[in-house]
């Protein structure tokens, strides 16, 4: 009797352990649906600035305060980078990086009255550096 006893523990311990993990991963499963919920706030950008194209991409981009590159390729409708004239723009910055730098979407914008320097093309950039060196 007391070998069945024991066998009979031993298979609730079991099946209350079993239990337990399922209780757990279910919590584990709550915890990924809470944080798929988790919505980014989008940062509020304005910047402006010469809008130039991104040599073997669709991009266009304009150069930010501290230098890097923000990704206004979503602003519909596109600056003209052609045009060669500045823009000021506003837009979300959601924390998404592309290839070609800070993606900003909603982006709104407005041609300036200042024209930009024609792009530097990679042999004008070699002849620059040739002069400096």
């Amino acid at each position: 009797m007391r070998v069945w006893f024991t066998g009979a523990a031993a298979a609730a311990g079991l099946v209350a352990f079993g239990l337990a993990g399922c209780t757990e991963g279910g919590a584990k499963t709550t915890k990924v649906a809470q944080a798929q919920q988790v919505v980014l706030e989008a940062k509020a950008v304005t910047a402006s600035g010469c809008v130039r194209p991104v040599a073997t991409t669709s991009c266009i981009v304009v150069r930010g305060r501290a230098g890097g590159y923000y990704d206004i390729s979503t602003a519909s409708p596109a600056p003209d980078p052609a045009k060669g004239v500045a823009i000021s723009l506003q837009g979300k910055d959601l924390g998404k990086n592309t290839a070609c730098g800070r993606q900003l979407t909603d982006v709104t914008w407005s041609y300036l009255s200042l024209q930009c320097a024609p792009p530097q093309t990679s042999a004008s950039a070699e002849k620059g550096d040739k002069k400096a060196g």
